[in-house]
Formats: structure tokens, sequence, C-alpha cells
């Protein structure tokens, strides 16, 4: 295993600390190795779901255990879906892969996961990962996804693809790569479809060969258009004042954008941000309810706005147990 991608999945972090990023950076071109799950990893995090009503009220309704990265839409059937990295405990062949979960009933229950398959995927490309969900006008959905091939990183720079799908389960790879920077650590897209426009967001993670942790994008995000979803023409960076990344999802109602990040949010005890823009391209910071976590995603329901997001490590797992260990310099042994 190529040590400085081992370091780039734990050390990608939230604002909060808690790591968002896909092992499956780690795993050579089709899979089949074990993980180690033993060490700390994305494994040690649910997906949590939360329900805000217009007053403010929030409550949690449901958890997606052993998953990370979600991303939620509604599809043409009215029902709503969500895609996210699945970590099954005792399922080697779909550990790391992209499943997806749907809700009849705006959110109140939702399926068992269910892993996509993806056909035409180029030979020696990884399975996709870090997905993102975009419904089309003629009823199709689009996922966005990181991918890569290679062992290393540096040489070999993950970007961003695309696939189609009818049933939100069976996808086509569509040829090409939809977005990607030379030498930049290109993953974890947000793509939305505003007024016939295509916007396409990617945090600045830094150099694909840099230390992972040391990134000075903090605020920054690459911005790219599109007409047709597929072509994309890269624009003038996005910003945000403060501690915050462009690591989340984003939303439009025909008139406005709202982008749903990561870091530190307007209200005390918020794990994420929000801002709004009506072109994509100038943002201003919207209030955003007190929910911990990283990398959100969000649709409305029946009035209310369904919050889908990766959780802190759960009590008792290695990456929670890493938070809590001091440093070497505070250990009694001198170790």
């Amino acid at each position: 295993m190529n040590r400085r991608v081992a370091l780039f999945v734990l050390f990608l972090t939230t604002a909060w600390g808690a790591p968002v990023a896909s092992p499956a950076l780690l795993q050579e071109p089709g899979g089949g190795g074990r993980p180690e799950r033993n060490q700390p990893g994305p494994w040690d995090q649910d997906v949590l779901v939360y329900r805000v009503k217009p007053d403010g009220e929030t409550g949690k309704v449901a958890t997606f255990e052993r998953a990370g990265v979600p991303t939620i839409a509604r599809m043409k059937d009215g029902r709503l879906i969500v895609a996210h990295q699945h970590f099954p405990e005792k399922d080697d062949v779909a550990f790391d892969k992209v499943a997806v979960r749907f809700s009849a009933d705006n959110g109140k229950s939702w399926s068992e996961p269910a892993v996509i398959e993806v056909k035409g995927l180029p030979e020696g490309m990884r399975f996709p990962f870090d997905p993102t969900l975009v419904p089309l006008p003629d009823g199709k959905i689009r996922l966005y996804f990181t991918s890569t091939r290679g062992r290393i990183i540096a040489d070999n720079p993950p970007a961003i693809y695309s696939a189609i799908s009818d049933d939100g389960i069976r996808y086509t790879f569509e040829d090409g790569v939809r977005f990607g920077v030379e030498g930049k650590m290109i993953i974890d897209c947000a793509v939305v479809l505003h007024n016939g426009l295509f916007h396409l967001y990617v945090p600045d993670n830094g150099d694909a060969g840099s230390m992972p942790g040391k990134q000075s994008g903090e605020g920054v995000g690459y911005h790219a258009v599109s007409k047709d979803g597929l072509t994309f023409t890269r624009e003038k960076e996005v910003r945000i004042e403060g501690r915050r990344r462009w690591l989340g999802n984003a939303r439009s109602d025909g008139k406005t954008i709202v982008f749903y990040g990561t870091g530190e949010g307007m209200e005390k005890g918020g794990g994420f941000w929000m801002a709004t823009s009506a072109d994509g391209k100038e943002w201003k910071l919207v209030p955003n309810p007190p929910i911990r976590g990283g990398d959100p995603g969000a649709e409305m329901a029946d009035g209310d706005l369904i919050v889908v997001i990766t959780g802190g490590p759960r009590p008792g797992t290695p990456s929670a147990n890493q938070k809590r260990r001091p440093p070497p310099d505070n250990r009694r042994d001198g170790r």
C-alpha cells in the first residue's frame, strides 16, 4: 500500500476533525483486498439524517450505519434517493462501494442499501466513490463521482467522472473526464443544475503529491460550468470567508442555489455552513441549523429540509479512540 495515499485517507478531515475521505483511494483497481478494519477509517462513522422544520426545529430521523459522504436528490417518480459510501462489516464484496437507498414517504423511512452497478468502466479504473446525484430534465439521474487509475496518486491524480441511470441503481459510464486540474487533488465534487446550466464545485485539496492536511485552500473552491453536464469549462474560483471548505452538495429551486458545505456554521454548534447564490459565482452566508458533521447534502420534503451528513466517529471505534489518545510528549512512559 502506498503510504502517501494511506495518509491522505486518514488525514483529509473536516473542520471538526473527523475523516470523511473515502478509502477507495487505497484499493487496487477493481478492489479485492480486505481493508484493515481494525484501523481508524471512514467505516467508523455513520450517515445521519435530519429533518429541519421551517421554524428551525431540528431532529434526527434516521442513521445509515457504517456509511459516509452522502448525497440526496428527488427522482422523477417523487421518491428521494440517497447515495453514499458503504462499509458493511461482513461483506467484503460490497465494502467501500457506492450504495443507494430510497424513500417513498419523504424521508420517514428508507430502503436497505443496494450497491450500484456501473457498466462500461474503463479497464483499470477504480469503482466510483464520493458520489453526487443530479436529476436531469428527462427523468434520468446522473452520478458524478471521483475515480483514478494506478496506485500512486502523484502519478495518477483523481478526477471527476460521470455515469447515467434510469432507476438510480444501474448506471452506464459516460466517456471522458468531467473535471480535472493537472497536478491537483480533484475529489469530492458537488454539481447542481441551475437555470439550464450545470455548476460543478470542488474543494481546493492542494497538490496531488502534497502531504495531506497542509492544504492552503481553506475557503476556496474550483468552479466549472456546462450546458450539457458533460463538457465543463473552468471558471474563476469561488470563495467563502472563515474556516469553511467547499465540501458538500448544492441544490437549486430555480431562482437560488444553496450550497451546504463543511466547516464552521453561523450558529454555534453547527458543523456545516450554508450559503446562497443567484449566479453560482458570488455567495452569501445564511444561517444554518445546529447540526454537526461533514460533507452534507439536503433536499426539500413536505416543506421541511432533509439533511444527510457524515457524523463523527462512533464511540469506542478506532477513530474515536485515536482522537482521545494524548500526544506523545504527554504520555507518562515518555515514549
